[in-house]
Order: C-alpha cells, then sequence, then structure tokens
C-alpha cells in the first residue's frame, strides 16, 4: 500500500508539475505583456505631447498669403504657434483669403508634421477660436489613438486658442 502511494504521488507530480509550470508562465506572460502595453501607451502619449511641444517651437522661414483686399502678405521667421493663431485670427476677421492661406500657412506647417511623424504615425491637428476651426492633417481619427491640447495666445491679447494633436500608429 506504502509503494502504491508513493508511485500515485509520483504520477500526480508528473501530471500536475507541468500544468502548475504552464499556469506560472501564462500569468508571467500576460502580466509583462500588460506592463508592455502600459509603457508603450505612456511612451506615445509623451510622444504627442512631445511632438505637440516641437511642432509650435519649429520656426516656418516665410510664408504668403493674400490679405482680402488681394495684397501680398508676407511673414518671415514665425514659429508655428505664430502661424496658428495667426491663421485663426484671420479666418475670425475674416481678414484673408481662406485658399491662399490654406496654401500658404497650413500646407507648410503640414509639412514639418508630415516629416516629424512620417513613416510609423499619421496625425491631425485640431485648431480652435471663437467658433472658426479648421484640421491640417487626416480628417477622420481612429478610435485608437493619443492626444495633447495646449492654448495658444492670440494676437492682439484677444484670448486664448485651443490646439489638440492626435496622433496615432500606422500598423
Amino acid at each position: 500500500m506504502e509503494v502504491e502511494r508513493g508511485q500515485s504521488a509520483v504520477v500526480d507530480a508528473t501530471l500536475i508539475a507541468p500544468i502548475l509550470v504552464l499556469i506560472l508562465l501564462m500569468g508571467a506572460y500576460i502580466y509583462s505583456s500588460n506592463t508592455n502595453v502600459f509603457m508603450l501607451e505612456k511612451n506615445e502619449n509623451n510622444y504627442a505631447q512631445d511632438t505637440m511641444y516641437s511642432l509650435l517651437k519649429a520656426t516656418i522661414q516665410k510664408v504668403e498669403y493674400r490679405d482680402a483686399e488681394g495684397n501680398l502678405i508676407v511673414l518671415e521667421d514665425k514659429s508655428v504657434e505664430q502661424l496658428i493663431s495667426e491663421d485663426l485670427y484671420l479666418r475670425v476677421t475674416h481678414g484673408a483669403d481662406v485658399s491662399t492661406v490654406r496654401s500658404g500657412i497650413e500646407s507648410k506647417i503640414n509639412d514639418i508634421l508630415h516629416s516629424m511623424t512620417i513613416p510609423y504615425y499619421k496625425y491631425s491637428l485640431h485648431a480652435q477660436y471663437n467658433g472658426v476651426s479648421f484640421v491640417i492633417g487626416q480628417g477622420t481619427l481612429p478610435v485608437t489613438r493619443m492626444s495633447y491640447t495646449t492654448h495658444i495666445d492670440m494676437p492682439q491679447n484677444n484670448g486664448r486658442a485651443i490646439v489638440t494633436l492626435y496622433i496615432w500608429r500606422v500598423r
């Protein structure tokens, strides 16, 4: 009887031990993958914030647009932050031909964002002030995305605009 119990214990151990090891390995895998996902999401949210900060501080040497009377306006050495507020201000006051603002200001901001994010990410920059807004980049946002929102000063101390940068990984 003692021999049978010993043999039974050995058989049980050989059957149960691999199951226990498998459960422990699965638990370790699940824990580590959740940690990796958390760290990836945290890093990507930091990426959205860092990208927004770098974008707003970037300087564009020369932009041109036409004012409401058709005069060519040339702005030199302006930060993207200044150009976004200028764009919104022109839209609110109807001070410029919007198509020339799109081609003169927004296209240059788009070029900078493109070079900062491609090939691993796509983006959508949303700016709004006093009921006026514009979007640079993708118009449709995916469900899974990162974002960072900030407020920028408007010209002539006319309040603050809201600027949000959405970024998502290209799969």
